[in-house]
């Protein structure tokens, strides 16, 4: 099974701020049918109540609300910034943005240790920003998360 699908993957060239690049991550999972659009607004609203919280290592966040009724099946999304977008994080400027949705608390957890284990090989994180399309990053993640 894919790590992550296809069409749940991005590249994005255009600058963003940080709300933009939160509504596009999450209409990846929307269009993908994994979340309805209140998810989005809950992340979002989760971003102005507690902030960059989810900008977990230099330039990489993992988008993400608490699991409700708008989530209908877990996932995970995407989204690369060529145009990195600037959070307010001590880990700004952030250039892989991920979105993450999960119908409970532990569900997500082999998705999440698959994230972390391909975000600690910085050679894997270069080759990742180096692709440019998404049928080329969706062969090269399910690659690297093989190894994992």
């Amino acid at each position: 099974m894919a790590f992550i699908k296809i069409e749940n993957l991005k590249i994005r060239k255009e600058k963003m701020d940080a709300n933009e690049a939160l509504r596009e991550i999450g209409r990846l999972m929307v269009d993908s049918k994994s979340v309805q659009p209140k998810y989005v607004e809950n992340m979002i609203a989760s971003y102005r109540e507690f902030g960059p919280y989810f900008v977990i290592a230099p330039g990489v966040a993992i988008a993400h609300a608490k699991p409700d009724e708008s989530v209908i099946r877990d996932d995970i999304a995407l989204m690369i910034c060529h145009s990195p977008v600037i959070f307010n994080s001590h880990n700004d400027p952030v250039t892989m943005l991920f979105g993450l949705c999960a119908t409970g608390s532990h569900q997500h957890m082999e998705v999440l240790m698959k994230v972390a284990n391909l975000l600690s090989d910085t050679e894997a994180q270069k080759q990742i920003m180096d692709v440019t399309n998404e049928r080329e990053l969706f062969e090269l993640l399910n690659s690297l998360s093989d190894k994992t």
